[in-house]
């Protein structure tokens, strides 16, 4: 970086000269990343805090870019399998990348923001670019980090990822990209607003990827637009740059007012983009000629291109008033135990040493922060709760009926250890315990399923949950449950999780 040398700024301090800075990061340990990242974490608050020559500030930032960008990567892998509550050492990992990210982007934000504003006149301005850029990327990989951890947005993130595309805007570098990697201030703030306007706390790990992906090859289809009058609240989004959150759908607020600067999202051409790709893809097109991965063909990718296009709509929800009372349940997670709790229920037509040997587990206590004819909002009160996802089975029992409640987890939050929150949808009214055995093999062992039994009121096929990758359309299945045996026949895929399928079965036909 050629940045600007002359000025009136402070001596260089020795401390953080570029060459005493390469002798300590040479020093730093080789074989234990959050030993560095601490040591390199509390180094650079204190490089944030000194008085340096914009040169120089920039040099040493640039190396200390390239080492966290070391350090991150080994950081990364131990939270690839982690799923809220996060583990202490889980969460102290999520911290020492997070307040990395934090740091260097508060370095660069620092540079950029004490340049005088006499310089901006002569030529220096477009050299602003890269530390601006950078800034503002490492506040979205801020968002980004708690996004995949169902946690609240870092405090003050959002507020400062505004004042600098605003910065950007006032200089008329927003639209300006970087040779490598090729990115604009507008690219980095639209695409963080995408995100967080898709409701990330809504998506499965491997979704919030896809998301990732899909928003870096079609962002470019959303405008940052100055405030204007709205006819259609449709695909519009206000953006007030004083308050620390991303902006709010104008169909969910129609008094969102311009002030304070307020910028607009527009979303139209996206959601017709969108919305091309869903029909193209039902009507067998191929997904790379509609720009879209090799996964694009899956019903669980168009499931979630659908839920973008509400998201990205701004369509507003039905939402239940939380309760004022908040009723007790017990919990239990996770196919196989919700199982064995549902087998508890039942009369005892087992052997009593055969029921003791196959317990159910332990339930955890919840409370309930609202219901309604969809579902369940709750939040874990007491015992070992175990990791919990989006897509994942739970079943609910409140304390004051004796009905077990079979859900799936549609959104997850977790701000810290103690604090865990779950929205579930409830699937059906009746869920039973049931083993099966696929029909052509004999070897197989039965494999514990539910069994939600048809529903002609109420227009519902019966359907199974399953483990994923069991049984593939039009296959033929053995069933046995507490009536009895059924023959049956996988009708459809009804949904795909990491955790379970929901299929749709229908009776077998005779041979």
């Amino acid at each position: 970086m050629n940045f600007i040398a002359p000025g009136h700024e402070s001596s260089p301090d020795p401390d953080f000269a570029p060459e005493q800075m390469r002798a300590w990061l040479s020093a730093l340990p080789q074989h234990d990343a959050a030993a560095a990242a601490a040591a390199l974490i509390e180094r650079m608050v204190a490089f944030n805090r000194a008085d340096l020559q914009p040169r120089a500030r920039l040099r040493t930032l640039e190396m200390l870019r390239d080492h966290v960008e070391g350090l991150v990567p080994l950081l990364e892998r131990r939270l690839a399998t982690a799923a809220p509550p996060l583990s202490g050492p889980m969460r102290q990992t999520a911290y020492l990348i997070e307040k990395l990210f934090k740091e260097l982007a508060a370095g660069y934000a620092r540079a950029v923001l004490s340049v005088p504003r006499s310089w901006l006149n002569i030529g220096y301005r477009s050299q602003l670019q890269t530390p601006l850029v950078r800034a503002m990327d490492y506040h979205a990989r801020r968002l980004s980090l708690a996004q995949r951890l169902y946690a609240r947005s870092p405090g003050a993130v959002w507020a400062e990822m505004h004042r600098l595309f605003q910065l950007a805007r006032g200089w008329r570098i927003e639209e300006e990209r970087l040779e490598s990697p090729r990115r604009s201030p507008l690219d980095v703030y639209r695409s963080s607003l995408l995100l967080a306007f898709a409701q990330p706390s809504k998506l499965t790990r491997d979704e919030y990827e896809l998301l990732q992906d899909y928003v870096a090859r079609h962002a470019d289809l959303a405008e940052i637009a100055p405030p204007a009058p709205v006819a259609d609240p449709a695909c519009v989004f206000a953006i007030d740059p004083l308050r620390d959150r991303p902006g709010v759908a104008y169909a969910k607020r129609h008094d969102a007012k311009f002030e304070n600067g307020s910028l607009l999202l527009r979303t139209g051409r996206l959601v017709e983009r969108l919305e091309l790709q869903l029909r193209r893809l039902r009507e067998g097109v191929a997904a790379a000629s509609l720009g879209l991965p090799d996964e694009a063909g899956s019903l669980a990718y168009q499931e979630m291109l659908r839920r973008l296009h509400s998201h990205w709509r701004g369509d507003r929800a039905v939402r239940s008033a939380r309760a004022k009372f908040h009723p007790r349940v017990d919990a239990w997670i996770g196919l196989r135990d919700i199982w064995r709790a549902l087998r508890a229920e039942l009369p005892n037509d087992r052997p009593r040493e055969q029921a003791a040997a196959d317990p159910p587990t332990r339930a955890t206590e919840w409370i309930v922060l609202n219901e309604s004819s969809r579902g369940f909002a709750l939040r874990h009160m007491s015992g070992a709760a175990p990791p919990v996802q989006v897509g994942e089975l739970v079943a609910i029992k409140p304390r004051d009926r004796g009905s077990i409640y079979v859900c799936l987890v549609r959104w997850v939050q977790s701000n810290n250890p103690e604090h865990l929150e779950v929205g579930l949808q409830q699937l059906a009214p009746v869920a039973e315990p049931a083993v099966y055995r696929p029909s052509d093999t004999e070897r197989a062992a039965p494999e514990p399923i539910l069994f939600f039994p048809q529903l002609p009121a109420q227009r519902k096929a019966a359907a199974i949950a399953a483990p994923p990758d069991r049984l593939r359309a039009n296959d033929p299945l053995s069933l046995r449950h507490r009536r009895g045996q059924l023959n049956l026949r996988a009708a459809r895929l009804i949904e795909k999780t990491p955790s379970v399928e929901l299929i749709e079965v229908s009776a077998a036909e005779p041979a």
